[in-house]
C-alpha cells in the first residue's frame, strides 16, 4: 500500500478563550463544552457533546490513499447538539470536510478546517494565508467520506504552490525563528529581525531563546507554548522540535495589548468586588449547572448569618426554603429567557429562622461560566425610636406586620377599590391548629416558631399583598387584585404546601402536631362589605374544623360552595376558549321614526357541550377580570369584523359594527394597533367598526385611556360611550373624547315610565346629541310604551329584545336581508 501524502489536517479554533489551533492526527475526536472531550469549546451556547470527527483511511483501485474527516452533529449515539452545527452557513447533520469549511458550533464557537504541506510553518495556520492554499490538490469522492489526496495526480501546479508557500514565512506580520540543536541561530525572518534587533548580538540569552535548549531531549516531536515578557511588551511563543531535521522553530506573536486589556479587567473586576462588597445589598453568585454558591458579600452574610468559608458548601436549594417546584421553575424560566427576574424568596437563617426576602436574579457569564446572580434585600421596615408608638398601634411587636386595626382599615380600602373597578378581591384565614397545647409543651419554642410561620407565609403572597396577625394563633392575608379566584387559590396553595413541609420537619419527633387551618374567601362572592367578609372568613374556620361540609381546595384549604363554583367556571372558560365553545350573536339598532337599520351590536354567547347555553351573567364578568379576555377579546374582533365585511360582499347594506371592549384588552399593550392589524387582515374599513368602552375604562386611568381613544379615532375607528345614565357619567368625557355613538344604559329606560329623573336624563341627553353631534340609542327597550315616552323625548333610535333578541349568525343574515324592521305602535 502507498503511504499516505504528506499533508496535515487541522483546526483554527475561535471561541471565547481566543485561537488555537489543533492538529488532526487521531481517528476520532469529540467536541463540545465538556472538559472531557479531546477537543473543548469555551462557550456557554455549546453543548457538552457537540459534534463528533471520524477519519476514515481507504485504498483505491490505483492504490493511492484517501483520507479525510467527516463531522457528525452530536454524539455517536444520536444525541444531537442543541444549537446545531452549520457548515459555511447551512445547517447539517453530517459533511465531509474540504480544505477551507468554515464550522459554527453556536454562540461565539466556530472553526476553520485545512489540508496543509506537513512541513508548513506554523504562521501559515492563519485563515488568511490557509485560505490561499490551492484546492486543486483537494477533491471530494462522493462514494466515500474521505478527501482525496492522490499523490500521483499532483500536478505541476501544485509543486509550484508549495513552492510559494515555502517562501511564506517571508512574507508573515509574526516574527518566525529557528535554532539548531547545538544553539546556533539558522533562520529569522524579516519580522522576527526588525522586532528583536539584539537577537544575534545576545544568542541564546536573549528572552525569547533562553530555556530552549534545556530537556530539548524530552521534547523532541512536541508543540509548546510559553509566554515571555520582554520590557512592557508580552508574547506568546509556539516551540516546535524538530527531531529530524534537528531544529527549534519560534513562532512569536505579540499579546501586549491583549495583556493590557486583561490587566484593565481584573482592576474593573477588582473595583466591582469592591463595591459590591461595600453595598448594603446581599448579593451572591451561584453556578446556573450544579446550583452551588460561589461567592458572596459581607451584606448577604450578615443578613443570614454565615461565614464566607461557610457559604462554599451550600447549594441554592440549602439556602432557599421555598417551595422546590417554584424556585426549579423560576430558574429554569431565566436560563430559557435570558431576563431578570423580580420575586420573593423564603431564606433559611444559618441558626434555623426564616427571612422572606425581595429578590433579583440575573443571569451573568463569570470566569467562563454560567452564573445566577441573587441580589437581596430585606423590605421589613425599620422603625426609628421617635415612631414607635405610631408603628404600634397599628403592627404586631412581636412579629413586626400588621395588626387587626390596620388590616380592617385596608380591606375597607380594598372593597371600596374592588368595587369602583368591578374587581375581584380575596382574602385568606389561617389558624395555627393545637397552638395552646404547642405553647404548654414548649413556651421557650413559641415565639421563634410563630416568627418562622410569619415569614414562611409573607414568601407565598404577592407584591402588594398584606399580612396581618388577627389574634394569637391567627393570621388574615387580603389579596387586594385578583385577575380570578384560580390566581388567589394558587396563592393558599402554596401557603398550605410550605407551611405543611415546615411543619412535618420541625415536628417530626413531637407529640403535639401543629397544623394549619386555611380558607379562602373572594369578593364579591362571600362578601360584599368588609364586615361580612370577616363574619364569613371566622365562619369558614369553624365549619372547617367541625368538618361541615364544604368545598376543600386541592392543597387541603377551605372555599364556600359560591367560590368553588365560580373556581370551576374559570376552568371551564379556559376548555371553552381552547375548544372554541364561545360564538357570537348580533342585536339590531332601528331608528323607530324611519325603521331603518342604524346599527349592531356583537354579544358573546357559551354553548358547553353538557351545560347547555351558560347564560352571559355567568360568565361574562369572569372573563373580563381574567387574562382570558385578552385572547378571547382578539376571537371577538376578528370573528365579527370578518362576519360584516362577509355581509358586505353579500351587498347587505353596511352599518355600524359595536363590539364591546373591557378594560383589560382595552389598557393591554399596543391595543390600538392589535384592532388596526385585525381590520386590515379582514378587510372591513375601519368606519364600520364602533368599540363600546364603558366609564370603567376612563376611570381607571384617565390620561392614558384618552390618548389610546385618540389614537383608535385617528385610525378611523367609530367610538362609543356605553352605559351612560349608571355611575358618574361624567358628561366631560363627551367633551374630551370624539364619542360618535352614546348608548343609554337598560337601567335608565327601565324607570322611564315611572321616573321623571330619568325622562329628564333622556331629554338632555337627546339634546346633546345634536350639539355633540353624536349618535343616542337608547339599550333594553321591551315595550312600545317606552318606545313612545322615547320619541317625545327626542331619542330615536333604539335597541332591545322588542324589535328582536340577539341573533346567531345566520338568523342575523336572514333578519339584515329585510327592507323594512318590525318597530311599531
Amino acid at each position: 500500500m502507498n503511504q499516505p501524502q504528506e499533508f496535515r489536517h487541522l483546526l483554527v479554533i475561535e471561541d471565547r478563550k481566543g485561537r488555537r489551533i489543533v492538529f488532526l492526527e487521531e481517528g476520532n475526536y469529540t467536541i463540545g463544552r465538556d472538559s472531557h472531550n479531546p477537543i473543548i469549546l469555551y462557550d456557554y451556547q455549546v453543548s457538552r457533546t457537540h459534534a463528533t470527527l471520524i477519519r476514515r483511511i481507504e485504498e483505491d483501485e490505483n492504490g493511492a490513499v484517501h483520507y479525510c474527516y467527516r463531522i457528525i452533529d452530536g454524539d455517536l449515539q444520536g444525541k444531537r447538539s442543541t444549537n446545531g452545527l452549520f457548515i459555511n452557513g447551512r445547517a447539517v447533520i453530517s459533511h465531509d470536510l474540504k480544505h477551507g469549511d468554515v464550522i459554527r458550533f453556536g454562540g461565539e464557537a466556530k472553526a476553520h478546517y485545512y489540508i496543509i504541506p506537513a512541513n508548513a510553518g506554523i504562521d501559515l495556520f492563519n485563515p488568511e494565508s490557509l485560505d490561499k492554499i490551492s484546492a486543486s490538490r483537494v477533491t471530494l469522492n462522493s462514494q466515500s467520506s474521505e478527501t482525496v489526496i492522490n499523490k500521483e495526480e499532483q500536478n505541476k501546479e501544485d509543486q509550484q504552490e508549495l513552492i510559494r508557500l515555502a517562501s511564506f514565512p517571508e512574507l508573515s506580520p509574526n516574527p518566525i525563528i529557528e535554532i539548531d540543536w547545538e544553539g546556533n541561530i539558522t533562520y529569522v525572518n524579516p519580522a522576527a529581525s526588525l522586532k528583536f534587533e539584539t537577537l544575534f548580538e545576545e544568542k541564546l540569552k536573549h528572552p525569547i531563546l533562553a530555556g530552549l535548549l534545556e530537556d530539548f531531549n524530552s521534547r523532541q516531536g512536541n508543540l509548546f507554548l510559553r509566554e515571555v515578557k520582554i520590557g512592557n511588551e508580552v508574547f506568546e511563543q509556539y516551540v516546535h522540535y524538530l527531531s529530524e531535521k534537528k531544529l527549534i522553530r519560534s513562532y512569536i506573536y505579540d499579546f501586549t495589548q491583549r495583556k493590557q486589556a486583561e490587566a484593565q479587567l481584573r482592576e474593573s473586576q477588582a473595583l466591582y468586588r469592591a463595591i459590591v462588597r461595600m453595598t448594603s445589598e446581599g448579593i451572591f453568585l451561584a453556578y446556573a449547572g450544579s446550583r452551588r454558591l460561589a461567592e458572596a458579600n459581607p451584606a448577604f452574610l450578615n443578613l443570614l448569618g454565615y461565614s464566607h468559608e461557610e457559604i462554599t458548601n451550600l447549594t441554592l436549594y440549602n439556602l432557599i426554603a421555598t417551595e422546590l417546584t417554584t424556585l426549579n421553575q423560576d430558574l429554569s424560566k431565566i436560563l430559557e429567557t435570558k431576563q431578570d427576574l423580580q420575586t420573593k424568596y423564603l431564606y433559611r437563617r444559618k441558626d434555623g429562622t426564616f427571612v422572606s426576602l425581595d429578590t433579583s436574579i440575573s443571569l451573568i457569564a463569570y470566569q467562563n461560566k454560567e452564573m445566577f446572580c441573587f441580589v437581596i434585600k430585606d423590605s421589613s421596615k425599620v422603625v426609628p425610636e421617635d415612631e414607635y408608638s405610631n408603628y404600634y398601634a397599628l403592627h404586631d411587636p412581636l412579629l413586626h406586620i400588621a395588626n387587626q386595626k390596620l388590616f380592617e382599615e385596608q380591606l375597607q380600602i380594598a372593597v371600596a377599590q374592588a368595587s369602583r373597578y368591578q374587581q375581584m378581591m380575596g382574602m385568606v384565614v389561617a389558624e395555627i391548629l393545637h397552638w395552646e397545647e404547642y405553647c404548654q409543651h414548649h413556651p421557650q419554642l413559641k415565639d421563634n416558631t410563630l416568627k418562622n410561620l410569619t415569614e414562611i407565609i409573607k414568601s407565598c403572597l404577592r407584591q402588594g399583598d398584606l399580612l396581618a396577625r388577627w389574634d394569637n394563633n391567627k393570621f388574615m392575608a387580603l389579596l387586594p387584585r385578583l385577575r380570578g379566584p384560580k390566581e388567589a387559590a394558587v396563592v393558599v396553595k402554596k401557603i398550605s404546601t410550605t407551611v405543611e413541609e415546615y411543619l412535618q420537619k420541625e415536628a417530626a419527633q413531637d407529640t403535639v402536631k401543629l397544623a394549619l387551618n386555611l380558607s379562602l374567601l373572594i369578593y364579591p362572592i362571600d362578601g360584599n362589605t368588609p364586615s361580612l367578609l370577616i363574619k364569613n372568613a371566622l365562619l369558614s374556620l369553624e365549619q372547617a374544623k367541625n368538618n361541615v361540609p364544604a368545598n376543600l381546595g386541592v392543597s387541603g384549604f377551605y372555599l364556600s360552595p359560591k367560590s368553588a363554583s365560580l373556581l370551576k367556571l374559570e376552568g371551564l372558560i379556559g376548555t371553552a376558549i381552547k375548544e372554541q365553545q364561545f360564538f357570537l350573536c348580533y342585536q339590531p339598532q332601528i331608528n323607530c321614526n324611519t325603521k331603518e337599520l342604524t346599527g349592531l351590536e356583537t354579544l358573546l354567547r357559551w354553548e358547553h357541550p353538557e351545560l347547555g347555553k351558560v347564560t352571559p351573567r355567568h360568565f361574562l364578568r369572569l372573563t373580563e377580570e381574567t387574562d382570558f379576555m385578552l385572547p378571547l377579546g382578539v376571537w371577538i374582533l376578528q370573528t365579527a369584523t370578518l362576519q360584516m365585511q362577509k355581509w358586505r360582499e353579500e351587498n347587505i347594506p353596511p352599518v355600524p359594527l359595536g363590539v364591546n371592549i373591557s378594560a383589560r384588552q382595552f389598557f393591554q399593550p399596543n391595543f390600538p394597533e392589535i384592532v388596526l392589524k385585525i381590520l386590515e387582515q379582514t378587510g372591513l374599513p375601519p368606519q364600520f367598526l364602533e368599540l363600546e368602552v364603558t366609564e370603567n375604562c376612563l376611570l381607571q386611568d384617565t390620561e392614558l385611556a384618552y390618548k389610546i381613544l385618540h389614537q383608535l379615532a385617528k385610525g378611523g375607528i367609530r367610538l362609543c360611550y356605553d352605559g351612560f345614565g349608571v355611575g358618574n357619567s361624567s358628561l366631560v368625557y363627551l367633551q374630551t373624547v370624539p364619542f360618535n355613538t352614546v348608548k343609554i344604559s337598560p337601567s335608565v329606560i327601565s324607570q322611564i315610565e315611572t321616573s321623571p329623573q330619568s325622562q329628564a336624563l333622556v331629554e338632555s341627553m337627546a339634546i346633546l346629541s345634536k350639539g355633540y353631534k353624536f349618535r343616542l340609542v337608547a339599550v333594553g327597550v321591551e315595550k312600545l310604551e317606552q318606545v313612545e315616552l322615547l320619541r317625545k323625548l327626542g331619542c330615536y333610535q333604539i335597541q332591545g329584545n322588542l324589535i328582536t333578541r340577539p341573533l346567531p349568525t345566520k338568523e342575523a343574515t336572514v333578519f339584515l336581508q329585510k327592507a323594512e324592521y318590525p318597530v311599531s305602535l
